[in-house]
């Protein structure tokens, strides 16, 4: 039941029919509630555990953790605790927002209400960096001042459809991204000329085309309006390229403790071959450099592939090569020539693997595969394919997104003797 914290006494309305719970009211508040910071919870679903205290938010994520592992594994692990943050709010680089017109045809912005179209109108989240929070406020208020309406995906009228904006916390760059239903973007440069006096800190700004109907937010289409088109970023004493298409993780403190993490489960020597599967930006393979021998990169994404190549230069990195390609098809190319690896570190989307690469790992026989996951539940069914001839050695959760039911986690296997 929605909104219900272990230890509540609560009323409930039980549909046995459709099996389902409403919760009338909590009668008796459990000791693990909190009141939420943030006044449109019930509304948003953006956040499902912003009522829980932090303390028990880490708690319930172990146990997720430890009930998937038991309930698909059939085995009881031992689960390590989750990491958490000492700031669990304010920690997103990234804030994208839907842009709407209510029913008077005011410009509206904020996120879907879970499950529809239909867009929940605010201006601070809680998640979000405060600084992006007040671009997108000041956007809504320059299209009002230049009567500009938000796009109407039914009508095909209006601009903007959405507004993405990514942050630099380290080095203090931002880049804002208007994605628009066309190319012809009215009063464009008065937009542009009140956006960055507001708001200096603002190092780039891209226009994006999306005329689709579809539920992706970013088009292939884009003009770079202001600065160079990129921002960078510094995680731990690497610094990286950032566009507006790459996969880069939200939560830079975090990710930092995730990546720490990995490393030291995988236990590098500098005789190793590392595998950088679904690479992304190619953070991974290149916090591992100095640790190993050679990294091998692999990343479908054309712009992420291309950024990586970009990174390692601007890192002054040598022994990592980086393949534009589809991470199932290189591997089972890889097993096909017989070609050998020590260590993989896998890092798939949050539909997980696929069976052809897992069987793939299978016949490469890596000696240890450290698996990061930001959804448990592929992540254990991927596990039932490799503990054929892997054993589960560590189980790492690790919170990278506070307040949500979201959780990952960090596994290290090892090939059985």
């Amino acid at each position: 039941i929605s909104n219900v914290v272990e230890k509540d006494v609560a009323e409930v309305d039980i549909n046995y029919k459709n099996r389902e719970a409403r919760l009338i009211r909590i009668k008796e508040k459990s000791p693990y509630r909190t009141k939420p910071k943030c006044p449109i919870f019930e509304k948003c679903g953006g956040c499902q555990i912003q009522h829980m205290i932090y303390s028990h938010q880490l708690e319930y994520k172990k146990r997720i953790v430890e009930e998937l592992f038991k309930k698909t594994l059939k085995k009881t692990y031992t689960i390590k605790p989750c990491l958490g943050m000492d700031n669990p709010y304010y920690y997103r680089n990234k804030n994208q927002m839907v842009f709407g017109n209510d029913p008077k045809l005011k410009v509206i912005s904020g996120f879907y209400v879970e499950g529809t179209h239909k867009v929940i109108n605010f201006d601070n989240c809680y998640l979000q960096d405060d600084v992006t929070n007040k671009i997108v406020a000041t956007i809504k208020d320059i299209m009002v001042k230049l009567r500009l309406s938000a796009y109407n995906e039914d009508r095909k009228t209006g601009l903007i459809r959405h507004v993405m904006v990514k942050r630099s916390f380290s080095l203090n760059e931002t880049m804002v991204i208007l994605v628009t239903g066309t190319e012809v973007f009215p009063g464009r440069n008065n937009f542009l000329k009140m956006l960055l006096a507001r708001h200096p800190e603002i190092t780039t700004v891209i226009q994006n085309i999306n005329p689709k109907e579809t539920s992706a937010v970013l088009g292939n289409k884009e003009i770079v309006l202001y600065g160079k088109g990129y921002i960078t970023d510094c995680l731990g004493e690497y610094i990286f390229k950032i566009s507006s298409q790459s996969f880069y993780q939200v939560n830079p403190k975090q990710t930092v403790v995730l990546y720490l993490t990995a490393l030291k489960l995988a236990n590098l020597s500098k005789t190793n071959t590392l595998l950088d599967a679904y690479s992304g930006v190619g953070t991974i393979g290149i916090f591992a450099s100095s640790l190993v021998d050679k990294v091998i990169s692999v990343e479908l994404e054309k712009s992420a592939h291309l950024d990586a190549i970009e990174n390692a230069k601007m890192n002054k990195i040598k022994n990592v090569r980086f393949f534009n390609d589809d991470a199932t098809r290189f591997l089972i190319n890889m097993a096909r020539r017989k070609e050998k690896v020590d260590v993989v570190i896998m890092d798939p989307p949050r539909s997980g693997s696929t069976p052809q690469f897992l069987q793939a790992i299978l016949m490469i026989k890596p000696q240890k595969v450290v698996y990061i996951s930001c959804n448990p539940y592929t992540l254990v069914n991927d596990l039932q394919t490799l503990i054929k001839d892997y054993e589960i050695n560590t189980i790492q959760p690790v919170d990278m997104f506070p307040q949500t039911n979201h959780v990952e986690t960090v596994v290290l296997i090892t090939k059985k003797n």
